[in-house]
Parts: C-alpha cells; sequence; structure tokens
C-alpha cells in the first residue's frame, strides 16, 4: 500500500507516537534545536556575554532589512536577541536576510523543553528612539513584511505574531497581532503612530511571538522595518537588494572530496554553466545596475572575476543577471581539502542603498565528504511503517576509494532516543521499479546523537573500510524499530527528491519530499594519509601482506598474534568478497585468477571483533 505524503506541525509528541497511515508515512516533523547558532556560539564564546544598553536614543528614520552578516540583530537597533537572523527560513523572500521568531532562546536551545504548551517565546526590541517635537504629527508610521511558516513550521491558530508600543509611562500596549497560518507570501503592515503618549523621547516597539516553546516550532519570519516620519501608509521601500543565497557552483553537489574533483577527466563539466542571479529594485525608478562575480581561494586571491555585466531596470522588477563561468577550480593544490568563496556584488552610480544586501558570499567546501544539502536544516523528516523501515541516499561517486563513514544531521526530539538503536548502511544497487537492493555492508548498533560542531552532523565511522567503486552508491539507516523516533535533517532550500529513497514494508520508494536529507558520505582514510599499500590499522594488532604487488599466492600474516583465531576476506573495488576464510598466524591465498588492479583485505580478530584493512595490488 502507497500511502500519501502528510506535512502538518502538530506537537512534537503526537507526530512521534500517532501512525495515521496503516502501513507507512512520510514526516515532516519540527526541529528540537538550532544547530547553526549552538555552532556560532561555541565557535565564538565571547557572544554569550550579555548586550549592554545604548546610552543615547535613536534618531528617525529606524531601518533594517536583517541583511546584515551574523545571526543575531543588530546590537545598534535592537536590545535582544532571541531571533535568530538568516537567509534560509523564508520562503521566496522579499530581499535577502529575515528575522525568524520560534520556540528557541539565544543558544538555540527551547526555552523550556519540559512545555507543551504554548508561551510568548521570542522578543525584538528596538533600542529607545527620539520621537519628541512630533506631538499632533500624523505622518509617523512604522511598517513591516511578515511571513508565517515559510520553509520551517506552520504556527497554529493559537500560536500568534505580536505588536507592541511603550508609552510614556513605560507601559507596553499591545498595537496588532496576527494568529498563525500556513506558509504565504510577505505581507506588508503599516500601524500609524499618535498620540502624545507615543511621540516622546525614548519610545520604543517590540515584536513577540506565542509559540510552543519546547523546540524550533511555529515561525514567523520579519523583514524590512522601517520607523519614520514624513511618510504615509505603504510609503516607497527605497532600495536595490539581493534575493536569495548563491548555489553551489557545482552543478551536482553542493560539496564534494577535493580529491575525487580532480580526479575527473573533465573538471569544467562538474561547473554550472552560469551564474544566475536576480537584484530587486524596489522603487528607485528607471536605473542601471552593474554586477560582478568573482571566486577567490583560500589565500584571498582572485582566481575568477566575471565580466562586468549593467542592466536597466524599471521600478519594482527584478533584474536577472546570468554571468557565464569559464573557470573550474585548480586540481593541482596537492592538498585533501580546500575551499573557495564566491562573492558576488552590485553597484549603482549616484544612489545611496543599503550596503549590507548589495553583497553576498557563499563558500564552496572540498572537504572528504558528498553533500547535497546546503548545511542548513529547516525541518526534520522521518518515516513510520510496521517494518523494514530504511532510508537510502544515491551518490554518483567519481572514483574508486574507501567509504570511511557517514555524517548524518539527527534531530534531538526531546525524547530518550539515544538509546534506540539503528544500522549504518551502503548498498551498491537499489531500484524502485523492480523493488530490488544489494546491501554491501552494515554496522549494526548505532545510536542518533546530535553534535553542533558541524551545524548538528554526527559523524559515524564504520568498522571497516569499504571500498567503493566509481559509480553509484546509496549509503543510509535501517532503522531497528518501526515506528519514527527521530529524524534525519531536511533542507528545503535545495531539491534532492531524485536521489532520495526509502523502504517500509516490503518494497522501495522514490521520497514525495521536496529538500534534501542532511546525510554525508565520508572518503577516504580519515584518520591518516594513504601512502601506496600502507596500513591502516582499526584497533587490531598489524599483520602483513606479501609479496604487494602480487602476482599468483599472497600471505596473509597476523604479527605477534599468539595464536589467535582470525578470519579473512579478499574484496574488489564494487565490494564483491572473492574469497574468505579463518587462519591462525598466517595463511595463503592463491590469486592468480583475479584480474589486475586495486583489491583490498580485511582480517577480523573473531575474540575482540577488532578489524583491519590493507590495500592489495594485483599486477600481470
Amino acid at each position: 500500500m502507497r500511502c500519501k505524503i502528510k506535512i502538518g506541525s502538530v506537537s512534537i509528541l503526537i507526530l512521534l507516537m500517532m501512525n495515521a497511515c496503516l502501513f507507512a508515512q512520510e514526516q515532516i516533523i519540527p526541529l528540537r534545536t538550532n544547530a547553526t547558532i549552538q555552532s556560532y556560539l561555541k565557535n565564538n564564546p565571547a557572544e554569550r556575554a550579555k548586550r549592554v544598553a545604548a546610552s543615547d536614543t535613536l534618531i528617525l528614520p529606524f531601518i533594517d532589512d536583517f541583511s546584515r552578516r551574523g545571526i543575531y540583530p543588530t546590537d545598534s537597533l535592537w536590545e535582544d536577541r532571541d531571533v535568530f537572523i538568516n537567509s534560509t527560513f523564508a520562503d521566496s523572500p522579499f530581499t535577502i536576510g529575515v528575522a525568524t521568531f520560534d520556540g528557541l532562546d539565544y543558544a538555540g536551545r527551547p526555552h523550556d523543553s519540559l512545555s507543551s504548551s504554548d508561551a510568548i517565546a521570542d522578543y525584538l526590541t528596538s533600542r529607545p528612539i527620539d520621537l519628541s517635537g512630533l506631538q499632533g504629527n500624523t505622518t509617523v508610521w512604522l511598517s513591516f513584511l511578515y511571513q508565517p511558516q515559510g520553509l520551517g513550521d506552520i504556527p497554529e491558530t493559537i500560536d500568534s505574531l505580536v505588536l507592541q508600543f511603550k508609552d510614556s509611562s513605560g507601559s507596553w500596549i499591545h498595537m496588532w497581532s496576527l494568529e498563525g497560518k500556513a506558509d504565504t507570501a510577505f505581507t506588508r503592515m503599516n500601524i500609524q503612530i499618535l498620540g502624545d503618549t507615543f511621540l516622546y523621547k525614548g519610545f520604543q516597539f517590540r515584536f513577540y511571538n506565542i509559540a510552543t516553546v519546547n523546540g524550533n516550532r511555529d515561525h514567523w519570519h520579519l523583514d524590512y522595518v522601517i520607523l519614520n516620519k514624513n511618510t504615509v501608509a505603504n510609503d516607497s521601500i527605497r532600495d536595490n537588494a539581493f534575493i536569495n543565497n548563491k548555489p553551489s557552483l557545482l552543478n551536482e553537489f553542493s560539496a564534494m572530496p577535493y580529491k575525487h574533483y580532480a580526479s575527473l577527466a573533465n573538471p569544467s563539466a562538474a561547473m554550472i554553466p552560469s551564474i544566475i542571479d536576480s537584484v530587486r529594485n524596489l522603487n528607485y525608478g528607471g536605473t542601471s545596475i552593474t554586477y560582478v562575480a568573482e571566486i577567490l581561494n583560500e589565500q584571498g586571491s582572485i582566481e575568477f572575476a566575471s565580466t562586468p555585466s549593467t542592466q536597466g531596470s524599471a521600478s519594482n522588477t527584478d533584474i536577472q543577471y546570468s554571468t557565464p563561468l569559464s573557470y573550474s577550480f585548480p586540481t593541482n593544490l596537492g592538498v585533501d581539502s580546500t575551499s573557495f568563496l564566491l562573492k558576488t556584488y552590485f553597484s549603482q552610480p549616484g544612489i545611496n542603498s543599503n550596503a549590507y544586501n548589495d553583497t553576498s558570499y557563499h563558500t564552496q567546501y572540498f572537504h572528504n565528504y558528498y553533500a547535497y544539502d546546503d548545511g542548513s536544516a529547516e525541518v526534520a523528516y522521518g518515516i513510520t511503517g510496521n517494518t523494514d523501515v530504511k532510508l537510502a541516499y544515491k551518490f554518483d561517486v567519481k572514483m574508486a576509494d574507501t567509504l570511511r563513514g557517514v555524517q548524518i544531521y539527527f534531530n534531538p526530539v526531546g525524547l530518550n532516543v539515544h538509546t534506540k538503536l539503528f544500522q549504518l548502511a551502503y548498498w551498491n544497487s537499489v531500484d524502485v521499479t523492480s523493488n530490488s537492493d544489494n546491501l554491501v555492508y552494515k554496522m549494526i548498533n548505532q545510536k542518533p546523537a546530535n553534535v553542533d560542531s558541524i551545524n548538528g552532523f554526527a559523524t559515524y565511522l564504520f568498522d571497516v573500510l569499504l571500498p567503493v567503486p566509481a559509480g553509484t552508491a546509496y549509503v543510509g539507516i535501517i532503522q531497528n524499530e518501526p515506528q519514527t523516533l527521530y529524524g534525519v535533517g531536511l533542507d528545503r532550500n535545495t531539491d534532492s527528491r531524485s536521489k532520495m529513497f526509502y523502504h517500509v514494508d516490503g518494497f522501495w520508494y522514490q521520497t514525495q519530499v521536496r529538500g534534501s536529507w542532511m546525510i554525508r558520505p565520508i572518503f577516504g582514510d580519515t584518520l591518516g594519509t594513504w601512502v601506496s599499500v600502507d596500513e591502516v590499522n582499526d584497533g587490531i594488532q598489524s599483520f602483513s601482506i606479501f609479496p604487494n604487488p602480487a602476482k599468483s599466492l599472497v600471505k596473509i600474516q597476523a604479527d605477534g598474534a599468539s595464536n589467535e583465531l582470525f578470519s579473512f576476506e579478499i574484496i574488489d573495488l564494487p565490494g564483491s568478497i572473492l574469497a574468505e576464510g579463518e587462519f591462525r598466524n598466517s595463511t595463503s591465498v592463491n590469486v592468480e585468477d583475479y584480474s589486475a588492479g586495486l583489491y583490498f583485505i580485511r582480517i577480523r580478530n573473531i575474540k575482540s571483533s577488532s578489524t583491519a584493512t590493507r590495500k592489495l595490488l594485483i599486477e600481470r
């Protein structure tokens, strides 16, 4: 039975406990925390310090479009830092950067992890503003753009976004609120500021949300907050601004191992053909904007600079730029990993625009993993079924290598899921049409873990090094229990549905959920660099294989083994076991029928279960 996808936002406990579909169901689950904030604070511990209040009141105009770099509101404009400044949670943003309200505190943790009730969660409070001398003035307006949910979690009708003004007596007065609802386009709201009770020196306004405070839930997004005089409702916002983040410069992945990229016969074919970008012209009338894209290496040197592209536009139109990318990353750096910075910016002579939203950055990583996601999770994904629940993620591996492990973003849902077990798996084929697969290896007794050092990714290393040929490989998990007790992070800004497969109750399916699972296969020996056929030791005493390279007989010898019992396997690059057996101290294997090439010999101590793997080269 194939069941329709259900996407919703009810309490975490209900989502985790109910099985609305009799057999199987894909589920979208709210996140528990914000790993981006947690990672940022871990790397910038000084940011945990409390803010110091500004000594002077601000003067008009008050404008913030939340495009400044960083995760907290601008200190010179706002008193608190509950909201999350980002460019990933909004759906079709008005301009790049929003302030997101949720159920988390400034550190990315639930305000109250034990509560399932709704309460005031995040505040966004302006610094004091000087409105003195405007008594009787009817031209003072506060305007802002808002969006419920976006790419995150739907705020229910019992949730809300609220605006208050502080009067001259120090009391906070309710001015506007809106109950929760599903994703909509950004809507502009205008509030007129009237009366001597508000038109004074030291006036403040604040937003807050009412949300379920036990997780990263009930999202609202705020943009372009403007307080000014001599204006009217819906007065024009005058700016030119980027709209979206830049995508990966690779046409297939958001990241890949550097040595895999360097191995490509035609690296330029792995690049996107052009950089597509948009600049929004907000009420500047006819204007001419010049756009430039640059790629810089880790030393800050410019590797690529586009020819400046100048285009004109009328008011309230998006200017589309398509910059040919006549460039490919160098393949001769002699390193295991590197990164490059894509910087795009525009200029407009004679126009004093917001300097923060006219420059955008994207870091292109080449480390030891493949990825489709952009590094940020907006929600989590899970499967509920009766039996055989599996997730398999397809990757086109560009060179023969060893699969060392997998990075997974597990959503900490607040239940004790860290005692639940799953199996880490590698398949060399999964076929929905024929409902078949070939499981090459699985590692049992793994537990969900949440690590904030790499945006929430936990690293799982296989207990053996798995040889993987160039071509299709699938990595993922096999759940020990059919019910969804945890979720895998889901990036909603990229879409890898064609690579995402799940298995439940005896059948394989392709996911219908838009996004990218945050699962990343790790390649190579992360414990050191292999040289020729040197050993990689995973906790077993050393063993030798000789001769190496070999042509006929290969001797496997456990050094100093004291007559202990070992098993051995000879494995080819596709992952097939060609020979296996047991021995004490040493054994010989005939390989004269094997084709020339690279193979692996893996031995296991029967008593301790520790393993080790060596490369074997066969010549003809």
